[in-house]
C-alpha cells in the first residue's frame, strides 16, 4: 500500500473545509448571537439597576455623589486610596447632616442619628463590614451531592466559631457575656496596678530618645515602638526589644498596609463570604475561596509582599502566651498545687496553709495572669479558647490604635507651641519631684495637659469610616425615620467620627480647630485664635494662656459617663475611682441690706445656671463622641488605653521639647478603616534640667 502524496493529503482537506465551513459559520453565527444577547442582556440589567437605585430605591432622595449610588466601587475606589479622613471632612459640608454613600450606606454626623443608632437599646447591630476584619475566618462549607435524586445538589454551610473577637463579634448575646466576663479585668481599678511596668518603659524609651541628641526620628515608628512595648509589659511581663533596637522593624508600616485591604474587602461582603469557601469535592471549595480572594485582592491593588527578613512580634507573642497557658492548665490540674479549702464555721473559708505560697510562686504579675486566674475560677464560661484569644487581642485590638492614638496626641501637641508650652508648665513640677507622672495625677491634677490629648483624640480618631450598624429587622415598620429620610430595615447606617466630632453643634464654632481649651470650663474666655496652630519651626513659649479653673473641667463628668456607658457590662458592686476634684464648698453670704442679698442671690442663680450648661456642655461632648466607639459596642480595653496614653504623653512632653520638622498635607496622609498620622518627622530635644516649663 502506497503512501499518499502531498497532492492527495491537500486534495482530502479543501474537502474537507469545503464539507465542514457551513457548519462552522453556522456554529460561528451562534456563538456570536449568543455573546451579542449576553452583552445586551447584561447592558439593560446594568441600565435597571441603574435606574432603579437612582430613582426608585427608598434611600434614591438621600443626597449624596451619584456614583456612591450606583455601586460600591466609588466608596471602596476612596478607601484604596486612602481618602477616608479626607471624606469625612467634606462629605457633610457639601451634602448635609446624611448622605449616601452607597447603594445601601448613609452616613450621619449629627446627634440625632448617633442616639439612635449607637443607643444601648437600638438593636442596631454590626454591618457585613466587619466580616473583613474577623480574626477568626468563619468556614462555608460547600458539599456537593451528584447522585442526589432527582437533581445533584450543592449547600454552602456557613460556620461561625465561637471564639472571642471583640471588634467583629456580631452575635450580640455572645458579646455581652463576653463582657460580663472580661469586665472587672479592664476597670481602671484593676488596671492602675500596672503602672510601675509602664513607668519602666518609659525610662527606658526616654533613656534611648535621649542617645539621639535631637535626631530626626519618624513620629509614628517611636509612638509604635512605645505602644508594643507599653502592652508587652502589662500584659505578658516581656519586651520585644524594640526599644533596645530603636526600631518596630517595620512592623507598624505592615500591619497599616493590611487595613488597607480589609477597608476594600469590607464594602463587597459577598466576596469576603466567598473567600471562606472550604470543601468540596477534590479540595475545590478551599480552591476558589482563595482564587477569589487573590483576584479581588490584585483587582483592587491590595495585595503586598512580606519584606525579606520581617519578624511580626505576634509570633514572639502567641508562643510566650501559649505556653504560659499551657503550663498554667497543667499546675491547676496537678493536685500538688491546687488551692484547697477546709471547712470552717467562719464566714470566710481560708486556703489550706502553703498551698497558696505553692500556687502564687514563680507567677508573674500581669494581665495574662489574671485572665488566667479568671479562665480557673469560671471554666465553663471563659474557655481555654476564650482566655488564648484575649491574649492576642490585647495586641492585634491595641498596638495600632494606641499607636494612632500617641501619634495624634505628639503631632497636635508638638505643631501648636503655645498648647505645648502649657502643657509643660503643667507637668514639669510633677516630673521634677517624682520623675513620673501617675495616672491619678493627670486625671486630677492636669487639665490642660487631658484637655489636650482630647482634643489630639477628637480631630484625629483611630477610625475614618463609619462604624457602621444595620438597621434591625425587628423594628415597627420595618424601618427608621431620621432626618426626614425613611430609612428600611437592612440598610447599614452609621457616623463618621471624623465628621462627628467637627460638628458645630457639639463641639462649638471653631470644631475644626485645635482648641484643648474647649474641654474645660473657661473655654469661652479663650479665643480658638490662642490655639492656632503654629509654624512646625517655632520654639516653644512660656505664655502658655491663661490659668484655667479646675473645678469644673472634664473630669466632673467623665468618671460618671463611663459608668452610664458600660453600665450593662459591670459585674459585683465594684465601680471606677471617682476622679474628679471635689468642688469648695459655697461661702456663706454675708448679712446686708435686702436689695444687696437680692443681687447676690441672683448672681448665684446665674453663676449655678453657668455651671451646670457647662457641665451639660461638657457630658455632651463626651458622650456624642465616638473616640472609642458609640454605645453598648464602646472598646472593652478603653480604660487600658487611657491608662498608658495619659501616662505616655505627660512624661515625654515633660522630658522633651517636641519639634515638628515635618507634618505632610492632609491629602499625602493615606487613611482607611483605622487612621493615622503617617509621615510626621520630630526631634525630641531634652529639656535642661528645672525648665520643664520653658523650651
Amino acid at each position: 500500500m502506497s503512501l499518499p502524496t502531498l497532492q492527495d493529503v491537500l486534495t482530502t482537506s479543501v474537502s474537507l473545509l469545503q464539507t465542514t465551513t457551513p457548519l462552522l459559520k453556522r456554529i460561528t453565527s451562534l456563538l456570536l448571537k449568543t455573546t451579542t444577547s449576553l452583552l445586551f442582556l447584561i447592558i439593560v440589567t446594568m441600565l435597571a439597576i441603574a435606574v432603579y437605585r437612582f430613582y426608585f430605591h427608598p434611600l434614591a432622595s438621600v443626597p449624596g455623589p451619584r456614583l456612591a449610588a450606583l455601586s460600591n466601587i466609588w466608596h471602596a475606589y476612596h478607601a484604596r486610596n486612602g481618602r477616608m479622613y479626607l471624606l469625612g471632612k467634606s462629605l457633610h459640608k457639601r451634602y448635609g447632616p446624611v448622605v449616601r454613600v452607597g447603594p445601601n450606606e448613609l452616613w450621619f454626623d449629627s446627634k440625632e442619628a448617633f442616639k439612635t443608632i449607637y443607643s444601648a437599646g437600638s438593636g442596631f447591630e454590626k454591618s457585613d463590614f466587619y466580616l473583613s476584619t474577623l480574626l477568626t475566618k468563619p468556614t462555608l462549607s460547600l458539599k456537593f451531592s451528584p447522585f442526589k435524586f432527582p437533581f445533584p445538589n450543592v449547600h454552602l454551610r456557613p460556620h461561625r466559631p465561637d471564639t472571642l473577637d471583640l471588634l467583629s463579634e456580631r452575635h450580640l448575646s455572645r458579646y455581652r457575656l463576653q463582657r460580663r466576663l472580661i469586665g472587672p479585668l479592664y476597670q481602671l481599678s484593676s488596671l492602675k496596678k500596672f503602672e510601675p511596668p509602664i513607668d519602666a518603659v518609659l525610662d527606658r524609651a526616654i533613656a534611648q530618645l535621649r542617645t539621639l541628641q535631637g535626631q530626626e526620628v519618624d513620629l509614628k515608628e517611636w509612638m509604635h515602638i512605645i505602644a508594643v512595648e507599653c502592652l508587652g509589659a502589662v500584659v505578658l511581663s516581656w519586651s520585644p526589644g524594640y526599644i533596645r533596637d530603636k526600631s518596630d522593624g517595620g512592623t507598624s508600616t505592615q500591619g497599616y498596609l493590611g487595613w488597607k485591604r480589609k477597608s476594600v474587602f469590607g464594602l463587597f461582603p459577598s466576596v469576603t463570604v466567598l473567600s471562606f469557601l472550604e470543601g468540596g469535592p477534590f479540595g475545590i471549595g478551599a480552591k476558589v475561596g482563595k482564587g477569589v480572594a487573590r483576584w479581588w485582592s490584585n483587582t483592587w491593588g491590595v495585595t503586598f509582599a512580606t519584606p525579606k527578613g520581617f519578624k511580626p512580634f505576634f509570633t514572639a507573642v502567641y508562643q510566650k502566651a501559649s505556653r504560659r497557658v499551657s503550663m498554667a492548665s497543667l499546675l491547676w490540674m496537678s493536685e500538688d498545687v491546687k488551692v484547697v479549702k477546709k471547712p470552717s464555721n467562719n464566714k470566710k473559708n481560708k486556703p489550706a496553709k502553703g498551698k497558696k505560697e505553692v500556687e502564687d510562686k514563680g507567677k508573674k504579675k500581669d494581665l495574662l495572669e489574671d485572665l488566667i486566674r479568671l479562665h480557673q475560677s469560671k471554666p465553663e464560661q471563659f474557655t481555654e479558647t476564650y482566655l488564648r484569644r484575649m491574649a492576642m487581642t490585647n495586641f492585634g485590638a491595641g498596638h495600632e490604635t494606641l499607636c494612632s492614638a500617641l501619634t495624634a496626641c505628639m503631632a497636635m501637641i508638638g505643631t501648636h507651641a503655645t498648647v505645648q508650652a502649657r502643657v509643660a508648665e503643667e507637668v514639669g513640677p510633677h516630673i521634677e519631684v517624682g520623675g513620673t507622672v501617675p495616672f491619678d495625677t493627670t486625671a486630677k491634677q492636669l487639665p490642660y495637659t487631658l484637655a489636650a490629648i482630647k482634643e489630639a483624640q477628637r480631630l484625629h480618631p483611630v477610625i475614618a469610616m463609619s462604624l457602621s450598624r444595620t438597621v434591625s429587622r425587628d423594628l415597627d415598620g420595618g424601618g427608621v425615620m431620621l432626618h426626614g429620610h425613611w430609612v428600611p430595615e437592612g440598610t447599614a447606617v452609621g457616623c463618621n467620627p471624623v465628621a462627628l466630632h467637627r460638628n458645630h453643634e457639639i463641639f462649638g464654632e471653631d470644631a475644626e480647630v485645635y482648641n484643648p481649651s474647649r474641654w474645660l470650663s473657661s473655654a469661652a474666655s479663650v479665643s480658638a485664635s490662642s490655639m492656632s496652630h503654629h509654624p512646625v519651626s517655632s520654639s516653644s513659649s512660656s505664655n502658655a494662656g491663661p490659668n484655667f479653673d479646675v473645678g469644673s473641667d472634664v473630669n466632673d463628668v467623665n468618671s460618671d459617663l463611663q459608668s452610664d456607658d458600660n453600665s450593662e457590662f459591670k459585674s459585683g458592686s465594684g465601680s471606677e475611682p471617682d476622679l474628679k476634684p471635689k468642688p469648695e464648698p459655697e461661702p456663706a453670704p454675708e448679712s446686708g441690706s435686702g436689695s444687696a442679698s437680692a443681687t447676690e442671690l441672683e448672681a448665684t442663680e446665674i453663676d449655678t445656671e453657668n455651671a451646670d450648661n457647662e457641665k451639660k456642655r461638657l457630658r455632651e461632648m463626651l458622650h456624642l463622641n465616638l473616640t472609642y466607639g458609640g454605645g453598648a459596642r464602646t472598646c472593652p480595653g478603653r480604660h487600658l488605653a487611657e491608662l498608658i496614653v495619659w501616662k505616655v504623653v505627660p512624661r515625654l512632653v515633660g522630658e522633651f521639647r517636641v519639634e515638628v520638622t515635618h507634618m505632610p498635607d492632609e491629602e499625602n496622609m493615606e487613611r482607611y478603616f483605622m487612621s493615622m498620622l503617617t509621615g510626621v518627622k520630630v526631634r525630641f530635644l531634652e529639656r535642661q534640667e528645672g525648665a520643664h516649663g520653658g523650651s
